[in-house]
């Protein structure tokens, strides 16, 4: 079992406090989860132990490397043990559509359910952790890490793992999943008319809600073009920002940013809440919801 797949479990544990791990064994499963690094994390070890050798000591890493790291680096690691906890033998799905996961995961199973492929419904399940080796990497690269506050553009990176049962039985809901809706758009930046296209779309379709959840993840000109978009299509609509208080999490975030809207106080039952994300190379979406009395 991986550091990500322990945080599910963490998570998990949670959730059978609130209900019964039979009914759990009959639902339809989907994982929108990171892998696990093991490699980068041999290869730190080599480096701590002599800094000044370290190609002399590099073949080191096979004696360090365990050949069970290849069955935790399976992106359907977490997936495999929260099955086998639930006692789960329904065929899962594995989603890997960057930070867009988590809703495409959310999607999927809506969609599953409204056509009554189980009655005992779907758990949507993601774990992720920005402040990885690989993670971290790319985004210093990038020049979009926040340290301590002194950057101004960048991400504070955050590690999460974050469990919804959705069924369609009304009577315990905590929200009403309105509409989950994603548009295809393979960029690494996406502009205000990206944004437009979708905020427009999903205001024909549903009106105007009462509050919306940004994406902003802390990266100044791609929070620019979501807070323009959304001045003009939701001028007078209030906005909240979560990751400001909990970091970004990456594929958890979307998912994440449901359980503060759910526990946020400042949002009354009967709000209709919507909720952005983006995934890089994948596209952008939003997530409606209503939210109920707890």
């Amino acid at each position: 079992m991986n550091t990500i797949s322990k945080m599910a479990v963490s998570a998990l544990a949670d959730l059978l406090e609130k209900m019964d791990q039979n009914s759990l064994s009959q639902v339809m499963l989907y994982s929108a989860c990171d892998s696990e690094e093991h490699s980068f994390e041999t290869f730190r070890e080599v480096v701590h132990k002599d800094p000044e050798n370290f190609w002399r000591n590099v073949s080191d890493f096979n004696q360090l490397s365990n050949p069970l790291d290849m069955l935790r680096l399976l992106p359907t690691n977490t997936l495999y043990h929260i099955s086998k906890i639930l006692q789960n033998h329904h065929e899962g799905v594995p989603l890997r559509t960057a930070s867009l996961s988590g809703m495409s995961a959310l999607k999927m199973a809506r969609r599953d359910v409204a056509s009554g492929r189980n009655s005992a419904g779907a758990l949507i399940f993601s774990s992720a952790n920005m402040l990885s080796f690989d993670s971290l990497t790319v985004f210093g690269k990038l020049n979009e890490v926040r340290y301590e506050g002194h950057q101004h553009s960048g991400i504070l990176p955050g590690w999460g793992s974050v469990f919804l049962h959705l069924d369609d039985r009304p009577e315990k809901a905590l929200a009403e999943l309105v509409e989950v809706k994603i548009k295809y758009r393979p960029k690494v930046r996406f502009e205000k008319e990206d944004w437009l296209s979708l905020l427009i779309e999903q205001k024909s379709q549903h009106g105007t809600p009462d509050v919306i959840v940004r994406y902003d993840n802390g990266i100044v000109e791609q929070a620019k073009a979501e807070s323009d978009a959304l001045d003009e299509v939701f001028p007078e609509v209030k906005t909240v920002n979560y990751k400001t208080l909990i970091g970004y999490t990456g594929k958890s975030n979307n998912l994440i940013d449901i359980l503060c809207c759910l526990n946020d106080t400042e949002i009354k039952p009967g709000s209709r809440v919507l909720l952005n994300g983006t995934g890089i190379n994948y596209g952008l979406g939003c997530i409606l919801l209503i939210k109920r009395d707890a």
